[in-house]
């Protein structure tokens, strides 16, 4: 019986780890962020195959049928800026990331009762 349930889940969790890493071009399935703190490696195709999430949850300016933009695009090293076609700010690089990150392992950890990635800076960045 337990053979059975092993399978059955397999086969049901297989699939989406498929789709993620057709998803993810090679490239980008590992990403790695120099920082003055210690470099963060960011495991992309492991929070689109474990966590089972939207790409665009984020990827949130996404159009669909478009190119994914790196987030780079819009959040910039030094300074928040003013994207085009969008009427808010966007916040610099590091404090989008901190908050994006940080904010849905926070919610994960505490809201969903589920294990979730680092939300201490020493956990990501690594000198």
């Amino acid at each position: 019986m337990r053979y059975i349930q092993s399978l059955l889940l397999g086969l049901l969790v297989m699939p989406l780890v498929t789709i993620a890493a057709d998803v993810i071009p090679s490239d980008k399935a590992v990403i790695q962020f120099k920082t003055k703190t210690g470099l963060v490696t960011f495991n992309h195709e492991l929070h689109a195959s474990v966590r089972v999430l939207e790409c665009e949850s984020c990827h949130h300016t996404h159009e669909p049928n478009t190119p994914f933009q790196p987030c780079a695009d819009c959040h910039k090293k030094k300074k928040s800026t003013k994207v085009p076609g969008f009427s808010v700010v966007a916040p610099k690089n590091s404090k989008a990331y901190h908050n994006k990150c940080k904010g849905c392992h926070k919610y994960t950890l505490e809201e969903l009762h589920k294990p979730a990635g680092p939300t201490k800076c020493k956990l990501c960045h690594i000198k």
